[in-house]
């Protein structure tokens, strides 16, 4: 059952700072890559990051741009004009001039502030460069992307009916704009008891989705979706509620398992990286339990699965991989006649 998604902006610190009812407009993402109007002191495209309309905060954006021929460049300067605007704001760069600089380029980089209730687009870049002489303006298309919203977020099925015996398969979509991560968590509304998802994948058909289990001694009654669209060090956070439903003949006697996992962010490709964490049965380690590791690769929707690893006595965990793609992984515990099963957030490996 689709629910209403309610939206609260918060800061880097987590604080929220406005709520809503009716959720926010959202632009949607522009391309990725910026585009050279006429620039014959440079070479190469630009590299652009952070250049987003913010939630609250303004935020600084970057470019860097491949300078021809350093050593003949006495000055370099720029300036940006936002996106159906007319007035310009100064672009600072690091470049230095070095008249004994033999280098055929070098790289330089230019910062400027993109607010709140600027607007999105492609912004106008000129940089003026000095080289023997005589000065020379280079012009760049700049996409400045809008802010992140969520336009909605559907926990499937809704209500959840547990199982007495078994794990229930529960599902998070979310439709979510110009945000680079999108994380979930579902919280029950009268106990201290959530599921952390992790960072949700975005497939193939532009929606986020997780997965988890919910164990038949899960508490049934109110539970609320909490979605987070994150960009710049700015989060978006978007609320929807649910219902959990006990389990006719009542919760089994189980003990409950959870696992951590851990991996580097970003990995060169062809690198090795470590997937890593810790399982617990209970509040203690689990020791000398067998695990299973799944990879998702990003745009796709399927798990495919990636071997076992075995805990220490410390319950603690590790398995090698070599890094060929962008994707997510997940560590599963599977269950006994005494334990129940678990499953980790999601974790994403940003493959360079």
């Amino acid at each position: 059952m689709k629910r209403r998604v309610r939206l609260l902006v918060a800061a880097a610190t987590g604080a929220a700072v406005l709520a809503g009812g009716a959720g926010l407009t959202t632009t949607a993402a522009l391309a990725a890559q910026q585009q050279v109007l006429a620039a014959d002191d440079f070479n190469g495209a630009p590299s652009v990051s952070n250049a987003g309309v913010p939630l609250e905060q303004a935020v600084e954006a970057t470019i860097t741009l491949k300078l021809r021929e350093p050593g003949k460049v006495t000055a370099l300067s720029g300036a940006i004009t936002p996106a159906g605007k007319t007035e310009q704001r100064a672009v600072t760069f690091d470049f230095k001039a070095d008249s004994t600089s033999t280098a055929t380029e070098t790289t330089v980089t230019g910062k400027w502030t993109i607010g709140k209730d600027d607007p999105s687009g492609e912004w106008k870049l000129v940089v003026d460069v000095t080289r023997d002489g005589s000065s020379r303006a280079n012009e760049f298309a700049v996409a400045v992307s809008g802010k992140q919203g969520i336009t909605s977020g559907t926990v499937t099925p809704d209500p959840v009916q547990l199982v007495k015996g078994e794990d229930v398969k529960v599902t998070v979509t979310a439709s979510v704009k110009d945000a680079t991560m999108v994380t979930a968590k579902l919280v029950s509304d009268t106990a201290g008891e959530y599921y952390d998802l992790g960072e949700l994948a975005k497939e193939s058909d532009g929606y986020y989705r997780g997965v988890t289990y919910f164990s038949d001694d899960s508490t049934p009654g109110s539970w609320t979706l909490e979605l987070y669209a994150s960009r710049g060090g700015q989060t978006l956070k978007g609320e929807a509620s649910f219902t959990v439903v006990a389990p006719e003949g009542g919760a089994s006697k189980k003990a409950r398992a959870k696992v951590t996992i851990n991996a580097p962010s970003k990995v060169r490709a062809g690198k090795t990286f470590k997937v890593y964490g810790k399982a617990y049965r209970g509040t203690r380690a689990y020791p000398s339990k067998v695990l299973e590791v799944y990879f998702k690769a990003k745009g796709t929707k399927t798990y495919k699965f990636m071997g076992f690893t075995k805990t220490t006595s410390t319950g603690k965990y590790a398995k090698s991989f070599k890094a060929r793609k962008d994707g997510y992984f997940q560590v599963k515990v599977p269950g006994t006649s005494k334990t129940r099963s678990a499953l980790s957030p999601q974790e994403f490996v940003d493959v360079r």
